[in-house]
């Protein structure tokens, strides 16, 4: 990921959600529910914005710190988590 400006971390969070959420609903996300994916997708897209200059590995760092700090409540494990993350921060960019 390359260092951008705020401007262009902007991201529909609805439209991404909703693309995610159809993602899971034919099978192509994971065994949970999408509660728990949507958590993480929130957390992620939280990161994401309010780091906009960050490059994809200091983003990973923030991101798995916010995780270890919520893991109790979380179902997915870190590989996972990170996974789904990083390609929803992909699609965001291309959408």
């Amino acid at each position: 990921m390359q260092t951008t400006s705020a401007a262009q971390r902007n991201l529909d969070r609805d439209a991404e959600l909703t693309y995610w959420r159809g993602v899971h609903a034919i099978g192509h996300l994971g065994q949970h529910d999408f509660d728990h994916y949507q958590r993480l997708l929130e957390m992620g897209y939280d990161v994401y914005q309010a780091y906009p200059r960050a490059n994809e590995e200091q983003l990973y760092k923030v991101l798995q710190d916010s995780y270890h700090r919520h893991s109790p409540a979380l179902a997915v494990s870190w590989d996972e988590a990170r996974w789904l993350v990083r390609h929803a921060w992909h699609h965001a960019e291309q959408h």
